[in-house]
C-alpha cells in the first residue's frame, strides 16, 4: 500500500493479512498503523541512490521486514542492488526493483527475500509458465 489512508485501512482491517507492505509513510505513521491494526509490517524503502539506504534505520523498531525497492513501484524500475552490500545482516531484508531471472545468481549468498513477481510476467502482465520454469532453473543453479 502506498501511503494508505485511514478509510482504506478500516476497510481491510478484518481481512486475514499477515503483513501490510507499506510505502511512503513516515516512521511515526508506520508505528501507528502497526499498533492500531496489529499487523506485521514490511516497510518499503525506495532507493534511487546510496543516500536513500540508511533510511531503513528509522523503521527497524516496528518493521518485521525492510523492503528495498526502486522509486518505480509497479513500473519495475531498477536500482543498483550492489548498494545493499554495506547493509548489515542483522535484520530481515526484502529486495525488489526490476529483478530479472538472470539476476538470481547474484543473490546466491545473501539472505534476502526476493521479489521477482514482475520478472515472471509476459507482456500482458499475466504470469508466464515459461518464465516461472526459467526462474526455477536459475534458483536451482544458485
Amino acid at each position: 500500500m502506498v501511503k494508505p489512508e485511514s478509510e482504506i485501512l478500516a476497510q481491510i482491517e478484518h481481512l486475514k493479512f499477515d503483513y501490510y507492505q507499506i510505502y511512503d509513510c513516515t516512521p511515526e505513521e508506520i508505528k501507528y498503523i502497526k499498533k492500531k491494526y496489529n499487523k506485521k509490517i514490511i516497510s518499503a524503502i525506495t532507493v534511487k541512490s546510496k543516500l536513500d539506504l540508511n533510511n531503513y534505520k528509522d523503521f527497524l523498531p516496528f518493521s518485521e521486514i525492510i523492503l528495498f525497492d526502486s522509486k518505480g513501484y509497479e513500473k519495475s524500475v531498477s536500482f543498483d542492488h550492489n548498494l545493499l552490500r554495506h547493509i548489515p545482516d542483522d535484520f530481515k531484508k526484502m529486495i525488489a526493483g526490476n529483478i530479472k531471472i538472470d539476476d538470481i545468481i547474484n543473490f546466491k549468498n545473501k539472505e534476502y527475500i526476493i521479489d521477482v513477481s514482475g520478472a515472471l510476467e509476459d507482456f500482458s502482465g499475466k504470469k508466464s509458465i515459461k518464465k516461472i520454469e526459467e526462474f526455477l532453473v536459475e534458483v536451482n543453479k544458485a
